[in-house]
């Protein structure tokens, strides 16, 4: 029974990437072997320019149930994976290097609203972008939250929960809401 179910998952896998990679063909750039597994959603904002690109590196993983949105470019590195129930939303750039972990209900998001005329609702106030790069060796624990702008480097580790607001030192761990060096590797 256990052979049976090994050689259905493979087969699912296999399936449901290359229906992924027909369904966003117009998105995805793919450089290797990679698997997209089910319910994984790539949505450009509609409305606006068009320009939303997935680059996949050999060796990558999208878990089920991932939302990638937006107008701007994601790559995500050799041999690194998103698990499931995270969110990418990239209006500018979000560069995720090799052998980075991405645990469930990730949030990484390269863009801001504005909000500071008081006579305007926020909504009409646009947005601001920064791009995100998050380096080589890196470990994003469950329901870390990564915002524009910060640089995660070699090797460093984002605790549970926490809230990246400011670039993480090599081999720091980091955790807390506004994140901060707890200790390093």
């Amino acid at each position: 029974m256990g052979v049976i179910l090994l050689t259905y998952r493979k087969f699912q896998r296999k399936w449901n990437t290359a229906i992924n990679k027909l369904k966003y063909s117009s998105m995805l750039v793919v450089k290797g072997k990679v698997i997209i597994d089910h319910s994984v959603s790539i949505k450009p904002f509609l409305g606006l320019k068009n320009t939303l690109k997935v680059e996949l590196h050999n060796n990558t993983h999208l878990k089920h149930d991932i939302i990638i949105q937006g107008t701007g470019t994601l790559v995500l590195g050799e041999n690194s994976y998103i698990s499931s129930y995270s969110v990418i939303g990239v209006n500018e750039r979000i560069e995720i290097g090799k052998n980075v972990m991405i645990a469930n209900a990730v949030s990484i998001r390269d863009t801001d609203h504005n909000f500071n005329d008081l006579h305007l609702p926020m909504i009409q106030q646009g947005f601001k972008t920064q791009p995100i790069y998050i380096k080589d060796n890196v470990w994003l624990g469950h329901g870390a939250v990564i915002t524009k702008g910060v640089t995660i480097n070699p090797g460093a580790i984002v605790a549970a929960n926490a809230v990246v607001t400011k670039d993480v030192p090599e081999n720091a761990i980091v955790g807390g809401i506004p994140a901060k060096v707890i200790k390093y590797r």
